[in-house]
């Protein structure tokens, strides 16, 4: 009888979350623009990671982490039953389940690939406590983009993680939900 009781309370508990968590993977879904004045520069969070660089190395740095971090004018973000798709304007689209279960995926084509190497990495999405997370894990180090909802403001924080940067290049987007 105890047993029943304590079953029937966590179900009931389960009911009155369960909304919450749906609406709040609902939210995120829809078109997003990009805040210039809220967002971070991203050049300057850059220049701070690669600062304490070699001189050589931090000419080779650069560039290629300003052509991998651009400040999207605008995503777009679709949200079907467990799997997200996130759309950047010039880039190929990004799907994967929010299960946690890896994707290849090729950056330049946004074809499924066979390994992990060159353009190729390895994607994983999870929801949890009214984030996405997705993570984008390469040869030589790993992108992980959060996301978070509060109203019609979707802010974006990045981290990038290599052997070869000295520090973590952190930044964050903030979007506006666009009419």
């Amino acid at each position: 009888m105890r047993r029943q009781r304590i079953a029937l309370v966590c179900a009931l508990a389960l009911f009155a979350i369960l909304p919450q968590a749906v609406q709040a993977q609902q939210q995120l879904g829809g078109t997003w623009s990009l805040n210039r004045q809220q967002s971070d520069d991203i050049n300057a969070k850059i220049n701070t990671a690669v600062a304490r660089m070699n001189v050589v190395v931090r000419q080779i740095a650069r560039p290629r982490l300003r052509s991998t971090n651009t400040a999207y004018p605008q995503l777009v973000i679709h949200t079907d039953g467990g799997n997200y798709r996130v759309d950047m304007a010039g880039r190929p689209s990004v799907s994967s389940p929010s299960n946690g279960s890896a994707v290849l995926w090729h950056r330049e084509t946004g074809r499924t690939c066979q390994a992990v190497r060159g353009d190729c990495v390895r994607v994983t999405t999870t929801w949890g406590n009214g984030r996405l997370t997705q993570t984008f894990q390469a040869e030589d180090g790993q992108r992980v983009n959060v996301y978070t909802v509060e109203g019609n403001t979707l802010t974006m924080n990045v981290t990038i993680t290599s052997p070869r940067l000295p520090n973590p290049l952190t930044y964050r987007l903030v979007y506006n939900r666009a009419s």
